[in-house]
């Protein structure tokens, strides 16, 4: 089981089954099949999902990754091709594994640090010196954006940890955070793609952002960006950032036109399980939304309302948390509680972090009208008031409504829910 207190937590059928779909949605993101399913290496061909390449026509190989879980994938890369040909490489991620010849480097997560920046520069060392004969394999993973960091010019590390944080506390939407960090820096928004040019990339994207946008997936470092320096000023106006140095991003078209970019998961991979399994257990599925987004706060409510008796309401995506009291909780913990006072009778929702960090480390929450409502009440606490508050963990924790999960072995595709409406 990746869900670790399933057996304390299924107190109820209802709550079991929640659980077991949600089970489904995290077994389906393990690093290790999502490469043995769509990765498959022959003598001298990859196969990468349907895209088929000749590794004869490359004199090296050079493997470069970012984000959560990008070490986990690169180890499983490593077993389909020829170590002949494989050089070398940069692997940046929060944890660190070993790798062979590539480099495995532990930056920080979420915001940028001057580990980061420096593991970063190491990668682009390797970029420099690959030639038109050459491949390059980069996998991209959620976090990319943090932990893949290179400061535009007259930025430091600290204004990019200033900026980010801002933007967390003030909700920002992951688009909008995207484009400002891909005009304070020298790695995103396409400027991996110069790095590597002429050399050919095979970009294996893990999608993180809701709607599979490529240019925002760690913010775009293989994909030629549309936005500009004049979009990340309306952004930094908006969200009164102040004065930034921004940069413009690579522009010319050659830079990209030997880059593959393959998506392998995304949150629609977790919502296909937690579909299937939802119909074995008798529900009838229903797809809420494959790119949900909005404030967690209403999000939860919204979802509550739209649930009908019998079935089961899937949705993956990322919400936003506007953080205005110093309290502890996370944007899924947010959704299923502010869930619960608009919970039908007889229903459940889970809402889940698919890299099971909830902004601390707990995966996500499940409340339920049933035990939750009964145990809320008898705490005499508002739902509503502890989300406003910021103090969701604080209440879930007290009535079983937190979960974890074994970490580092599950892709990052931003987050997904499930609620179950008893069968009529």
């Amino acid at each position: 089981m990746i869900i670790k207190n399933s057996r304390k937590l299924g107190n109820t059928d209802l709550r079991c089954d929640a659980l077991r779909i949600a089970e489904a949605g995290y077994e389906a993101l393990e690093l290790k099949k999502l490469f043995q399913n769509d990765c498959i290496g022959y003598e001298n061909t990859v196969c990468f999902r349907d895209n088929e390449f000749d590794l004869t026509h490359y004199k090296k190989i050079y493997i470069v990754g970012m984000g959560k879980g990008s070490a986990s994938a690169t180890q499983q890369l490593l077993t389909i091709l020829p170590k002949r040909k494989v050089k070398g490489g940069v692997v940046i991620d929060i944890t660190k594994k070993r790798l062979g010849k590539i480099k495995s480097y532990i930056g920080t997560h979420p915001l940028p640090s001057e580990k980061n920046i420096l593991a970063t520069s190491k990668a682009i060392e390797v970029l420099k010196q690959t030639t038109k004969d050459d491949l390059v394999i980069t996998i991209i993973c959620g976090g990319g954006s943090s932990l893949f960091c290179q400061p535009g010019k007259n930025t430091t590390c600290l204004d990019l940890q200033i900026v980010g944080d801002h933007l967390l506390k003030s909700g920002a939407k992951i688009q909008e955070m995207n484009t400002v960090r891909k005009h304070l820096s020298y790695i995103h928004g396409g400027n991996l793609a110069k790095y590597a040019y002429p050399a050919t990339i095979v970009s294996l994207i893990i999608s993180d952002v809701p709607g599979n946008d490529l240019e925002m997936i760690a913010s775009g470092p293989t994909v030629m960006d549309t936005t500009s320096v004049h979009d990340a000023q309306k952004i930094a106006t908006q969200y009164d950032l102040g004065n930034l140095n921004f940069v413009e991003t690579p522009k010319d078209l050659k830079y990209f036109t030997k880059v593959h970019n393959i998506v392998l998961a995304s949150g629609w991979t977790a919502i296909a399980a937690m579909r299937e399994k939802a119909i074995e257990l008798g529900y009838k599925p229903v797809v809420y939304s494959k790119a949900l987004t909005g404030y967690a706060s209403k999000v939860g409510p919204n979802l509550a309302r739209a649930i009908k008796p019998g079935e089961a309401l899937l949705a993956c995506g990322e919400t936003q948390v506007n953080v205005t009291h110093p309290g502890k909780g996370g944007r899924n913990q947010d959704v299923a509680l502010s869930a619960l006072p608009h919970l039908p009778k007889g229903s459940v929702i889970i809402s889940a972090a698919s890299d099971g960090k909830d902004n601390i480390p707990v995966a996500g929450a499940i409340t339920d009208s049933a035990y939750t409502g009964h145990e809320i009440k008898q705490q005499h606490v508002d739902p509503t008031e502890a989300v406003a508050l910021n103090q969701s963990y604080t209440t879930l924790e007290k009535v079983r409504g937190i979960f974890t999960i074994k970490r580092h072995i599950t892709a990052n595709v931003s987050d997904f829910i499930v609620l179950l409406s008893r069968k009529p």
